[in-house]
């Protein structure tokens, strides 16, 4: 099928496609996205919310991971360990749910500051 899209030629001195190619890879766009979005005068990706938001994935694994040990801590006390090591995990797993409620409060934090940075 036949486009109705216009194909251009763009000259750029040397350091000007340098800088096109570094934003692109920034923006995490391609170089003719880039130049829509600037001609159109629409707003580029900030190339710190994509930090931001591995960030807040990062958190979510740990989360992940702190969960999935405290679930392996309530099967231990499951069968019957000693006093002592009951205590122990008892005090392990409410570390456990402070550092998820944690996790979870900085990604929720991280988002609103991403997201309050778009508007």
């Amino acid at each position: 099928m036949p486009t109705t899209n216009y194909r251009l030629l763009v000259s750029l001195k040397p350091e000007q496609k340098e800088r096109l190619t570094e934003l692109s890879t920034q923006l995490r766009l391609p170089r003719a996205e880039v130049l829509r979005r600037l001609m159109m005068a629409h707003r580029l990706p900030d190339p710190t919310e994509f930090v931001a938001w591995q960030g807040i994935r990062d958190l979510m694994k740990v989360n992940a991971d702190l969960a999935r040990l405290g679930n392996l801590f309530k099967l231990a006390l499951d069968e019957e360990p000693p006093e002592s090591l009951i205590k122990r995990l008892h005090g392990l797993a409410a570390e456990i749910e402070a550092t998820q409620r944690e996790l979870k409060a900085a990604a929720l934090d991280i988002r609103a500051l991403v997201q309050r940075g778009r508007t």
